[in-house]
């Protein structure tokens, strides 16, 4: 009898433990999905984009190191994650976010993840790209350190204390500033440390499509910014003006590059971007007609698939037309 009532303690004890295996395996697929999810892999096309034309540019000018190229990329793209990172827990810790908040991942709402988790992943992503940043320094420039710090600081305070620019309003402004401009520019910059305007004109029409995403995700999120006095473009001056404000972006972006083709400043074969103007059109008479969150969240994913496009064309027409000076007479 004590043999057997042993055997059936051992047999427990094993299920038992069987059991809390399971369970802990089962936390750590959960916690890894939520790590991701708070990463919001879509938007990153963002950071994508603006790498890849600023260092076409580059590759026109006459230069490319792939370990360079390499280094800003992931950087930025640790920078992104990061500022998504703080964005989700911002927003929950000043109240902008609930359960029924279509635009975050609303992992500390649902207890996927603690707020210190969070902010752990925040600043552990600014931490890979300030070592990755470190790195460009050394094989580049020490003025490479103040691309870095401007966008960390941009990334902070969009949705920190004290500025908070999202709440106010300000956030399109500066993401044109950050992930068109900087970024566009920070990659030439780490292939050819002086100034451009040829990247500069690059970074027009990057820098007015990856607004275009942030307004399309405020025109979606119109309804509860508004509950929450969270001052966006939209809030502070209406719905249509938001659907109008994206159709200007898009369009201002093919204009822009025609405009820069014809003073020269672009390479003709720049005007292939044209080629993409289809899911443009799609996009903004989508928009300009709609009246459901739902083709506004559809309008997310296609701005952010134009972003790409735009980008991938506008990036292998100036290496093409780099590859056509090399070889002419």
């Amino acid at each position: 009898m004590n043999s057997f009532m042993k055997s059936k303690i051992c047999m427990a004890s094993r299920e038992s433990s069987g059991q809390v295996e399971s369970a802990s395996q089962g936390q750590e697929i959960l916690s890894w999905k939520s790590l991701v999810k708070t990463a919001r892999p879509f938007t990153l096309v963002a950071t994508i984009s603006p790498i890849l034309v600023g260092t076409s540019i580059a590759i026109y000018d006459g230069t490319f190191h792939l370990i360079n190229f390499a280094l800003a990329l992931f950087a930025s793209l640790f920078l992104q994650i990061g500022t998504n990172y703080f964005n989700e827990y911002f927003d929950h810790r000043y109240g902008l976010d609930s359960l029924e908040s279509l635009g975050a991942s609303t992992v500390i709402q649902r207890q996927e993840m603690t707020a210190g988790q969070v902010v752990g992943g925040a600043v552990g992503c600014f931490a890979l790209a300030a070592l990755l940043g470190v790195a460009l320094v050394a094989l580049t420039s020490p003025v490479v350190f103040l691309f870095g710090l401007a966008g960390m600081a941009i990334a902070y305070f969009y949705s920190a204390k004290p500025f908070k620019f999202a709440a106010h309003g300000l956030g399109d402004i500066l993401v044109y500033i950050a992930m068109g401009f900087l970024m566009t520019w920070g990659a030439y910059y780490v292939q050819l440390p002086h100034w451009s305007w040829r990247v500069f004109a690059a970074s027009v029409p990057v820098g007015l499509l990856v607004t275009a995403i942030l307004n399309m995700n405020n025109v979606r999120d119109y309804q509860d910014d508004l509950a929450v006095h969270k001052r966006t473009l939209p809030v502070r001056f209406g719905l249509t003006f938001g659907q109008r404000f994206h159709a200007c972006l898009l369009l201002g972006s093919y204009l822009a590059v025609t405009l820069f083709v014809v003073f020269q400043v672009l390479p003709l074969t720049s005007l292939a971007i044209w080629l993409t103007f289809p899911l443009a059109f799609i996009n903004i008479r989508a928009i300009l007609t709609a009246t459901e969150r739902k083709t506004f969240a559809l309008g997310i994913k296609r701005t952010a698939q134009l972003h790409l496009q735009f980008g991938v064309v506008l990036a292998l027409a100036v290496i093409a037309a780099a590859v056509l000076k090399a070889v002419g007479p």
